[in-house]
């Protein structure tokens, strides 16, 4: 037997093995039982879609999912109810929880003015494209 055939043959019985032990360890998992453990969980409100600054939320816009009760949020809204119609003070993304913190306060509507805080006002500059956006007036 030349040294290419013996190369052949141990290359074949390392393959043969390999797929015996593959396809052992596949039916094994196979057998084994699913379980399945059960979390408790509560519902919270989450965005359906992003939602930018300044949006005003509708019904549309949100959507509620378990979460998990060991793992609590704070300032999570548990119905819909309580975030539609308030608007977005700061940006929220896809299936990311709603807070109060991202909202305005009730009836105080859509836009920039419920992302200005209290006692702060908001002015216009002028700007030329000299200065152009240098920074922003705190």
């Amino acid at each position: 037997m030349d040294r290419n055939t013996r190369t052949l043959v141990v290359v074949l019985v390392a393959v043969t093995t390999a797929a015996l032990a593959t396809y052992g360890v596949y039916t094994a998992v196979l057998r084994m039982p699913v379980r399945q453990v059960e979390v408790a969980h509560s519902f919270v409100v989450v965005a359906a879609r992003p939602l930018q600054t300044g949006a005003m939320v509708t019904a549309g816009d949100l959507k509620v999912v378990a979460w998990p009760s060991r793992a609590p949020l704070a300032g999570a809204f548990s119905k819909p109810e309580a975030v539609v119609n308030r608007g977005v003070i700061a940006p929220v993304l896809e299936n990311e929880p709603v807070t109060e913190t991202k909202l305005a306060p009730i009836e105080a509507g859509a836009g920039l003015p419920p992302s200005i805080p209290a006692g702060m006002r908001a002015i216009s500059v002028r700007v030329n494209e000299v200065v152009g956006v240098a920074g922003f007036v705190v």
